[in-house]
């Protein structure tokens, strides 16, 4: 090889090495995107349900353990406002059954969070699953599915004798609430100042409590039910002047006692 071959030599190899590896720094290893997680802690009588990467979670659901209210938000700039009782009430011997301590244990099955929980209220042993799925930009769904196993004597009392979902929010006056009003099926249903909201109960399987922004609270969520059966939908107001109490009840029931059901529970941004 003469001294003139050499230099062509050499620019030929260094337009092949160009062109299959391009700009080294391109080329580079980099870190994978962290992926998102749930995060799930017990703080006293609170679950904290969480949702991120590492080091950045945002809180998204929250079980009280000594009542069994579970509330669940659609996001970081969502305030906290309605919750959904997950034990059953109902009237036995002029008694109202609201609420009861659960136990709980949790795991994660792909991309979704699932708590298993369990309690007792009157003579019922009441078992729940709360399968979460990840959240979107402005709404969480979860799926919720109950068995009940024990003997109740239900008072005969129409439209409100088992409950099988409660939903539990505030609404003292026009601008201090948690939920601005209700709804069941596609019709909205003004709150009033105090007792029924809807009289006599409607049927039917979606029904929830609409959030927004009010003098008291911000953005607080829209929560709604979807049962896998129809139901007696109504609820009650009870007067009151503190907005750190809940003083509207607004459910769906059945005049009897069954020993399963199952809904969706979805918080979403308000309209």
């Amino acid at each position: 090889m003469n001294n003139c071959q050499k230099p062509l030599i050499f620019l030929i190899v260094f337009i092949i090495n160009v062109y299959c590896n391009g700009n080294r720094e391109d080329n580079l290893p980099t870190s994978p995107t962290p992926l998102a997680e749930w995060s799930v802690a017990q703080k006293g009588n609170i679950l904290e349900i969480a949702y991120g990467t590492e080091g950045d979670y945002s809180q998204y659901g929250a079980l009280h353990l000594n009542d069994s209210y579970f509330r669940l938000i659609y996001g970081p700039e969502s305030g906290w406002g309605t919750s959904v009782i997950l034990m059953p009430s109902f009237w036995e011997g002029g008694v109202l059954y609201q609420g009861a301590p659960v136990s709980y244990t949790y795991q994660i099955y792909g991309s979704d969070l699932i708590i298993n929980a369990n309690g007792n209220i009157s003579t019922l042993n009441v078992n729940f699953q709360i399968c979460i799925f990840p959240p979107t930009d402005d709404s969480i769904t979860s799926q919720i599915t109950v068995s009940a196993f024990g003997n109740i004597n239900l008072d005969d009392r129409p439209g409100e004798a088992f409950k099988l979902v409660t939903l539990s929010s505030m609404h003292i006056s026009p601008s201090s609430w948690d939920c601005c009003q209700a709804f069941a099926n596609s019709s909205p249903f003004s709150l009033p100042s105090e007792g029924w909201i809807i009289q006599p109960p409607i049927t039917g399987n979606i029904f929830g409590l609409e959030g927004g922004t009010s003098g008291w609270k911000t953005n607080a969520p829209t929560i709604e039910v979807q049962m896998d059966q129809n139901v007696k939908i109504t609820g009650w107001v009870t007067p009151s002047n503190n907005p750190n109490n809940d003083n509207v009840g607004f459910w769906g029931a059945l005049n009897n006692f069954v020993s399963t059901w199952s809904y969706q529970l979805i918080s979403r941004a308000p309209f």
